[in-house]
């Protein structure tokens, strides 16, 4: 996780070089100022008009970048160990439904519902035992059950899937407000 996260820290900050690069790159390649802005540096513009009017300059981004994912990481590392603990599946979420739909009983009377979530948890098995071997390395150092931590993982990227359509934009505004405190006690 460590590694995907630092190849991902490296792209956007390899991203972030290419657009400064290229806003450059725009900037004095221009002649007399009769040229016209091509669709990308209206855009450009467009998107660092937005953000200098909430009061962010393009040398806050690094800054930004690295908060971001730092708290990526941290929430990352936080559901992960939560999940862990609690184990979501094992102890609330499939047992419940199971028995709901009836695909507990030993002679499969759940009907089509109930064969649909017997299905998925062999599937979800299956998946188990294939991550336990890609987590038996790190499960040795860290004294974890190599299957209980890849559940684990497994529950906490399903959990950040589901959540991530409120969980980017909220962690977009903590940011923002970050780099607007951390400005504002350099100011003084």
């Amino acid at each position: 996780q460590l590694r995907m996260a630092s190849h991902r820290f490296l792209r956007c900050s390899i991203l972030l070089l290419v657009l400064v690069c290229a806003s450059c790159a725009i900037e004095t390649g221009k002649s007399g100022g009769d040229r016209k802005l091509g669709v990308l540096s209206k855009k450009k513009a467009a998107i660092k008009k937005y953000i200098e009017e909430k009061g962010l300059t393009v040398k806050d981004a690094p800054a930004a970048i690295i908060f971001y994912e730092s708290l990526s990481m941290a929430f990352m590392v936080g559901t992960l160990s939560l999940f862990l603990v609690i184990k979501p599946t094992r102890n609330g979420l499939l047992v419940p439904l199971k028995s709901m739909l009836g695909s507990d009983r030993p002679d499969n009377e759940g009907g089509f519902l109930g064969g649909i979530v017997q299905g998925a948890s062999e599937k979800f098995t299956h998946l188990q035992l294939r991550a336990k071997d890609k987590f038996s390395g790190i499960s040795k150092c860290l004294g974890i059950d190599a299957l209980a931590l890849a559940t684990a993982y497994a529950e906490c990227a399903c959990f950040r899937i589901l959540i991530k359509p409120v969980l980017v934009p909220l962690k977009l505004y903590i940011v923002w407000k970050a780099i607007l405190a951390w400005k504002g006690r350099d100011r003084k």
